[in-house]
């Protein structure tokens, strides 16, 4: 297949790249700053940026996957509030004008969502939700819908669109920083983690099953945060000592109904399996 992706130098991005090579994909990553990704990638994989005009090169992209967007993992001041929203939302007018002027005409488009479209500003999480549950209330979860119904530009052109509402994705760098600067949500809440592996094995399943709207992409096993933090987090007294982003605040015990029912076989569903994943 002939893949763009847009955001395809971040975590879920180079993991998904490296994934998609190996099965000799053609692969076009589309970056702002193509030059200081040039020898990150092999042969399979080709940088452009956002001027660039070759239909040779791009005319027989049949898949697009949006994967950009500013992090969430930090201080939320207004300036980094614009930066996550524009980076969603603004972007995907600025895809869709590139993809025209390059005679692109994808048969689908991935886009990266998350499961704080469900978040509330009370922080009250008494039920469970799945993909058939309403939005939120708070910033994370206006900025989760807007950035799904952007995508609507492509839908209204006949082209298949994805969304993934990813969790907390689990890398080995993420398990390192959280074990000695550990997060602690309220106990009874739910921590929607999910493996990079199975963000790969989704992405990669949606690309040739017929499947589109919003998936859950968390783990179906579900734990909440206080196991969470008893099995990464080996001391006690370690803790609790550094403040979080709504993200980790997440409470909400989220089910992966559509994902399960599409038959998207997980490859890692238990937080031990994960964890001892990274100490191979």
């Amino acid at each position: 297949m002939n893949i763009l992706i847009v955001g395809g130098t971040g975590t879920i991005g180079t993991k998904l790249v490296e994934s998609l090579s190996k099965k000799d994909h053609h692969i076009v990553l589309l970056s702002r700053n193509p030059k200081k990704y040039s020898k990150k990638f092999d042969e399979n994989v080709s940088l452009v940026d956002w001027n660039t005009n070759n239909s040779d090169l791009l005319k027989d992209i049949n898949i697009v996957i949006k994967l950009s967007g500013e992090s969430v993992m930090q201080i939320w001041t207004k300036k980094i509030k614009k930066k996550i929203k524009s980076s969603r939302i603004d972007i995907t007018k600025d895809l869709k004008n590139f993809l025209e002027m390059n005679h692109i005409k994808p048969q689908m488009l991935i886009n990266a969502s998350a499961v704080g479209f469900y978040a509330r500003k009370d922080a009250v999480y008494r039920e469970s939700v799945d993909e058939f549950s309403p939005n939120g209330d708070t910033f994370l979860a206006d900025v989760c819908k807007l950035n799904e119904e952007s995508c609507d530009i492509f839908t209204k052109e006949g082209i298949r669109v994805v969304n993934l509402r990813i969790g907390v994705v689990l890398t080995k760098e993420f398990y390192n920083l959280v074990r000695f600067f550990p997060h602690m949500g309220a106990k009874n809440h739910f921590f929607p983690w999910i493996h990079i592996d199975d963000v790969v094995g989704f992405i990669e399943f949606s690309m040739t099953h017929n499947i589109k709207g919003p998936f859950n992409l968390v783990s179906p096993n579900p734990i909440t945060h206080q196991d969470f933090n008893s099995i990464v987090i080996p001391v006690y007294f370690l803790r609790n000592i550094i403040p979080m982003t709504e993200m980790l605040e997440y409470g909400y015990k989220t089910i992966p109904k559509r994902t399960l029912e599409s038959g998207y076989q997980f490859k890692c569903i238990d937080l031990k399996d994960a964890i001892a994943s990274f100490k191979k």
